[in-house]
This record gives C-alpha cells, sequence and structure tokens, in this order.
C-alpha cells in the first residue's frame, strides 16, 4: 500500500511535533523549577529551624556542662531564642444555631400585646403564630410575664424576635433552632451559647454571651476588683488558666459596658502617665528623692500625684505622674536641690580605723586604684613628694608622714572606674587614715571602708594537752585505729617532720564532731582514757583572729653557751642564749564562707636529753614536730597523737664509802634504772566567733572553768 503525502501536509506535521516537543520541555522546567523552589523552601527551613535544634542540644547537654563554660557567643543565641515579645492566642468564635430575623420577617404589619402576669408558655406560643414558626416549650417553663405595648407606638413583626430574646433570658430559657422548628427550656447552669471575643461584640444574636477577654496591661486581680461591680445585674467572670486572661458573660449591653471600662484601666502605663529621668551632677540621688517627696506632700498633701524615686547607681531621680501632668515645677525644683554645693569642694576627712591597722587598709585601697590606673600609687613617705600635703600641728605629726618605718603611707588618684578622686595618708602612730575628697566621694568611698574595716571573725580554740604512760599493753604507742573506732572516728593521714627521733615514731590526726557537734572535748578524752591511764597536762583557750597565728607554749627555757669573747679589758664573757624547751603549739585558722575551718597546725615537743653532753658541754635536745593542715567544721573536735617521749632515770644509794669498795662494793649499794615512755596528745576544739551576731555565750567555757575559783577567793 502506497502511502502518499503532499508538502503542505509534511510541513503541517513537522510543525505539530516541534510544538509538542516544546510544551514537554517547558513543562519538565516548570516542573525542576518548581522541585528546586520547594528544595530552596526546605532549605529555608532547615536553617531557620538549625539554631533551634542546636539549642535543644545545648539544653540537653546542660547536665553535664556548667553554663558557665559556654562561651559569649553561645549565650547571645540561647538569650536571643528565649527573648520574644509573645503572640495573642488565635480565636475563633462560637455561635450556637439561632433564628434569622430576616427570613422570618417580612411584613410591617402592627402588633399589639396586651398581657398581665401571664404565662410565658402562653406568651411565647401567640409570638409564635405571629411568626410563623414552630415551638417545642418545657413544660417546666412557668414562669409570668406581663408585656403593654403603646397604641401611639405599636411593634411589628421586627420587634417580635428581640422581644422573645428579652423575655426569655430575664426567664431563664434559651431558645434552640432544631430543624424547622425551636427548643424553648430552661436555661441549664453552663456556659453561654455563644463564645465571643471583644472584637466580635454585636455580630452575635444570642441574649447572652460569654466574651474571652486578654489582658494586656493590668493584672486579673486588678481588672475582677473593678469589673465586679458593673456584674451585680446578672453577670458573671471567671478567671481562666491561661496567663492574663478573663471570661466575662452576660448581655451585649452589659459587656459594652465592661469593654468600655477595661479600654481605660487595660492601657499601657509607660503611654498614659508621665515619666520623668534625670541624672544629678552634685547631690546625692536618694537624698534628693526624699527632699522633694517631702515638699511635695507639703504642697499637695498626704498622698501627692508624683511618685519620687531615686536611683543610687546611676545617680538619677525618677518622677512619674499623670499624663498632661508636666514636670517643669519638678524640674525647677531638681534644679534647686542638685545646685552646687559644698561637696563639690574637696575637704579633708579623719577617719580612725578600728578594726584593722591603718596601713594595711590604705596598702588595700591603693591596689584598688592601681588596678584602675595602672600605676604605682602608694609608696613610702620618701616618694611622696607633694602628696604629704597634711598640715600638722606638731612636729611629731611631721615625722609621723615623714618616716617610713613609722609606717605612713600615701595614695592620691583618679580612678577612672569609681570616678573617684582622692587623696589618703595613712598614720601608724593614731591608727587613722586622713582623706582629702570632695564629700560625694568620700561618701562613696567610706562605704568600701566600712566593709573592709569591719569586726574580723575570731576563732576560739578549746584545747586540752595530756599524756598517756604507756605500759606493757601499750608499749608501742596508744591504738589510735581503736579509738577511733570506739568513737566512730575516721583516721587522717598527716604530714610529719621529725628531727632526732626514731622514724617508728609518728603521727595521727582525726576529726569527729561528737553528739552534732555540740558535745564538750570532755567526750574525746573519756575515748582516750579507755584502757589508758591519761595525765592532764594543760588545757588553755586561745581566740586566734581569722588567718592570724596563735601560739600556745608550755614548758621551761634552757641556757646554752653560744661562745665566748674577750673584752679590752682581756675579760673573757660568756654569751648565753637560752632555748625553749616544752611543748609549742602553733595554730592559723582560716574560715571559709560555709563556716568550715581550715586548721595550719604545727606541734613541736623538745626536751633536754638526761645525762648527755653536747658540744662545750652544752645540752642535748631532743625534738618531735608535727606540720599539719586540717579542714573541720564549727565545733568539731580534732586530735593530735604519736609523739613519745622516752625517760631513763638512774638510781645510785648505799653506806658511803663501803660501796665503792672494789669487789665487795656491790653489797653495800642498791643500783636501778628506770625507764618511763610517755605519749603526748592534743585535743583542739575550734568555734567561729563573730562578735557582730554572737554574745559571750562562746566564752561560757572559761567562765565557768573559773566559777570555783572566784568561789574560794571570796571565802578567803
Amino acid at each position: 500500500m502506497e502511502v502518499s503525502i503532499s508538502f503542505k501536509e509534511l510541513i503541517g506535521v513537522v510543525l505539530r511535533g516541534s510544538l509538542f516537543t516544546m510544551s514537554f520541555v517547558l513543562t519538565a522546567c516548570g516542573v525542576f523549577d518548581s522541585n528546586r523552589g520547594a528544595l530552596d523552601a526546605s532549605s529555608e527551613v532547615i536553617k531557620r529551624e538549625t539554631p533551634v535544634r542546636s539549642s535543644a542540644a545545648r539544653l540537653a547537654s546542660s547536665e553535664l556542662l556548667d553554663i558557665q563554660t559556654v562561651n559569649n557567643d553561645a549565650q547571645d543565641i540561647l538569650i536571643s531564642e528565649v527573648n520574644r515579645d509573645g503572640e495573642p492566642l488565635s480565636f475563633f468564635p462560637y455561635e450556637n444555631s439561632v433564628l434569622v430575623l430576616d427570613e422570618l420577617v417580612s411584613s410591617e404589619d402592627v402588633v399589639e400585646f396586651n398581657y398581665e402576669q401571664a404565662d410565658l408558655r402562653i406568651v411565647l406560643e401567640q409570638l409564635a403564630e405571629v411568626l410563623s414558626i414552630s415551638l417545642v416549650i418545657d413544660p417546666s417553663i412557668d414562669d409570668k410575664v406581663s408585656v403593654r405595648t403603646s397604641p401611639s407606638q405599636p411593634l411589628t413583626q421586627a420587634d417580635i424576635w428581640p422581644l422573645i430574646g428579652l423575655l426569655t433570658r430575664d426567664a431563664g430559657v434559651v431558645v434552640e433552632q432544631v430543624g424547622n422548628f425551636y427548643n424553648v427550656r430552661k436555661a441549664p447552669n453552663s456556659l453561654p451559647r455563644s463564645i465571643i471575643s471583644p472584637e466580635d461584640l454585636g455580630d452575635s444574636s444570642s441574649s447572652e454571651v460569654m466574651q474571652i477577654t486578654p489582658l494586656t496591661f493590668v493584672s486579673i486581680e486588678s481588672a475582677i476588683g473593678v469589673i465586679e461591680p458593673l456584674l451585680d445585674s446578672g453577670g458573671s467572670i471567671r478567671r481562666l488558666l491561661s496567663p492574663n486572661m478573663l471570661a466575662i458573660s452576660g448581655s451585649e449591653e452589659l459587656l459594652t459596658r465592661v469593654n468600655a471600662l477595661l479600654s481605660i484601666i487595660d492601657s499601657d502605663p509607660f503611654l498614659n502617665q508621665g515619666l520623668f529621668l534625670r541624672r544629678l551632677d552634685n547631690a546625692s540621688a536618694v537624698e534628693v528623692a526624699t527632699e522633694l517627696t517631702e515638699i511635695l506632700q507639703l504642697v499637695e498633701g498626704g498622698s501627692p500625684t508624683y511618685q519620687v524615686k531615686g536611683i543610687e547607681r546611676i545617680n538619677a531621680i525618677l518622677v512619674t505622674a499623670p499624663a498632661s501632668r508636666g514636670f517643669q515645677e519638678i524640674n525647677r525644683w531638681v534644679q534647686i536641690l542638685d545646685a552646687a554645693s559644698q561637696e563639690q569642694v574637696e575637704q579633708l576627712f579623719y577617719y580612725p580605723v578600728k578594726n584593722l591597722s591603718a596601713v594595711e587598709l590604705g596598702e588595700t585601697l591603693s591596689d584598688i586604684f592601681e588596678a584602675e590606673n595602672g600605676r604605682d600609687s602608694l609608696s613610702s613617705p620618701e616618694g611622696l613628694g607633694e602628696r604629704a600635703f597634711i598640715d600638722r600641728s606638731s612636729d611629731q605629726d611631721q615625722e609621723a608622714i615623714a618616716t617610713s618605718r613609722r609606717g605612713t603611707t600615701g595614695v592620691e588618684n583618679a580612678a577612672a572606674a569609681a570616678n573617684l578622686k582622692v587623696s589618703i595618708v595613712a598614720d601608724e602612730a593614731t591608727n587613722s587614715l586622713l582623706i582629702k575628697s570632695t564629700v560625694r566621694d568620700y561618701r562613696q568611698l567610706l562605704t568600701t571602708i566600712n566593709q573592709l574595716d569591719a569586726v574580723p571573725l575570731q576563732v576560739m580554740i578549746n584545747a586540752v594537752i595530756a599524756q598517756i604512760t604507756l605500759t606493757d599493753s601499750n608499749r608501742f604507742g596508744v591504738d589510735w585505729t581503736r579509738v577511733a573506732s570506739n568513737s566512730a572516728v575516721q583516721p587522717i593521714s598527716t604530714e610529719t617532720s621529725t628531727g632526732y627521733v626514731p622514724s617508728s615514731l609518728g603521727g595521727l590526726m582525726f576529726s569527729k564532731s561528737f553528739i552534732d557537734g555540740a558535745a564538750q572535748v570532755d567526750a574525746t578524752l573519756q575515748a582516750i582514757s579507755v584502757n589508758n591511764e591519761v595525765e592532764l597536762l594543760a588545757r588553755p583557750s586561745l581566740t586566734v583572729i581569722n588567718n592570724q597565728e596563735g601560739e600556745i607554749q608550755i614548758g621551761s627555757q634552757v641556757p646554752v653557751q653560744q661562745g665566748q669573747s674577750l673584752g679590752t679589758a682581756g675579760v673573757s664573757t660568756t654569751n648565753i642564749q637560752y632555748r625553749d624547751t616544752g611543748i609549742v603549739l602553733s595554730i592559723t585558722p582560716q574560715i571559709n564562707s560555709d563556716g568550715i575551718v581550715n586548721l595550719a597546725i604545727r606541734q613541736e615537743l623538745s626536751s633536754v636529753e638526761s645525762g648527755a653532753e653536747g658540744v662545750n658541754n652544752n645540752p642535748i635536745f631532743n625534738n618531735q614536730e608535727i606540720n599539719t593542715t586540717v579542714v573541720v567544721r564549727d565545733g568539731e573536735n580534732v586530735v593530735l597523737g604519736g609523739l613519745i617521749q622516752t625517760d631513763v632515770e638512774s638510781l645510785n644509794t648505799g653506806v658511803p664509802v663501803l660501796n665503792r669498795v672494789p669487789l665487795v662494793g656491790n653489797l653495800f649499794s642498791y643500783r636501778q634504772q628506770a625507764t618511763q615512755r610517755r605519749e603526748l596528745f592534743i585535743v583542739l576544739r575550734p568555734e567561729i566567733v563573730n562578735l557582730n551576731s554572737q554574745s559571750s555565750g562562746r566564752y561560757s567555757d572559761i567562765l565557768q572553768r573559773f566559777e570555783l575559783a572566784s568561789r574560794l577567793l571570796e571565802e578567803y
């Protein structure tokens, strides 16, 4: 079969094929572009969601990493994600099915009513006949109504439906449309048929509606206190769980009045009242605020409309007033009160230092200024030059400034951060500071000085120094582990440094709060004295200032020959130096902010070795020492033990002359060598003493200790 195609038909086929191909390509491009657009959109979503996911990861890992370890950039991201203005809740009004008036009323016929205490059921039935609607009336409705129309102003059919709504609302009856008829029943004690927002008020055809009212600037408590008096005519108000939202029920007329009142009280206070903030140049903001308030009370009465607040940190005052009241007079009075005064003139102030050393306090203040200015500002008087500006009335006072060995120091600085320009001279002779500055700068500096010059904390240390005579049962020393177990005490290892002591000797330290830290040291002694012969050597009490060293020394001084010197006349002079022996206890307490006491303890026991002679016939000293640092709570006990001392006594008696005869002398003499070993231990009980908050109760133990002695003195 032959197929013949003309030239025109061939051209048509080619053109149709080209058009089909172009349409397919364009369609594919469109699909590709749309997919790329969707991909770009999803990429944007991913990019927007990335910070959210990263913040969630950070929040999830916050249990392991402290928030302070996060850098500033990450913190800024976290803060930016938390900060937001908030969005109002989306609200969709709810309207129950009601009768539409336009569908019922099509006539302008005049209607007259004359009911006197008629049954509401009968009235509703007749009104329904006029409107040509079907009603199903609840048989429990037995209310009576009275309705009369004026002959001069009769009603039309358009007025019947609002009349039905009025009669049913007053009787507590609702009308609901069910299909092609209307159900009239008693209203349940529940929500109204319509729930609307303030913007939708007036669009509802219900007789009673509930309005969801969000409050922006006023609190719920304040709004309820203002609105409740208006709801006595039949409305109600409820507090919603959502923050700062109310549900107000009532007629539209009632809600219109409520909304008018809310528009007044729920307004922006920063826009509807005047604010006046002014920084002061000379006077103190707190003092100006107090004086300005007194002036306003004098002019306007006890409760002025102006409210004044002094902001001390920025030295400014903030004044609020009703809108359009103005601040012209307030500004004038502020200028008067902030006028230049003696506070701008440099004066000389004398501050007696109460608890610290004036020199140390001056050095501390100097360190503050040096940190601000980056230069050495406190030096000895040789470097003061013109800084020693204070005139003294006596040469002795001048010497107090000019002599560095007397501890006088000076400083003159302009502290940039604190905006202070002061000159300070510390005089050790009077333990005081002389400060040259303005009144304002001195007032600001005085706050810091008072904080530094506070009464320091102290630690009262009750100590018991005793020794245990070692017998065959404890010849190797006291079993401190057993003592600790009997007292529920956990031993603590310490670092012991010994001199001239056998390596077998050691120190043991442990602490325990007996009976919740309230018992006396006697409880510890009783625990140690079990199966041990304890001899009490001393029971001193020492009060030490925080971070200061206190020392207890019990013993004697032994003369030691240091050498001889030959004078000009040929006279030989022996140099003697006395050395302390016995018990030395040095304690340095440090009180932490949480009431924990760090005790740096050095215990030393030294004695003279009997019968031994050293260089130049000097005695030989035995020395035992313990250095340790322990952490203990206020009122807990600390025990140091393990220092063992051996005393050897030789006894040689007999018949004179005969006891020295060779061979037979032992028959007329008696020789004995007695060795006695003792272990020294010390019990410490530190108690924090704060004179600012405590009375003399901490010293009651010492007072009771001397009570018996005072009675004996009175008797004799």
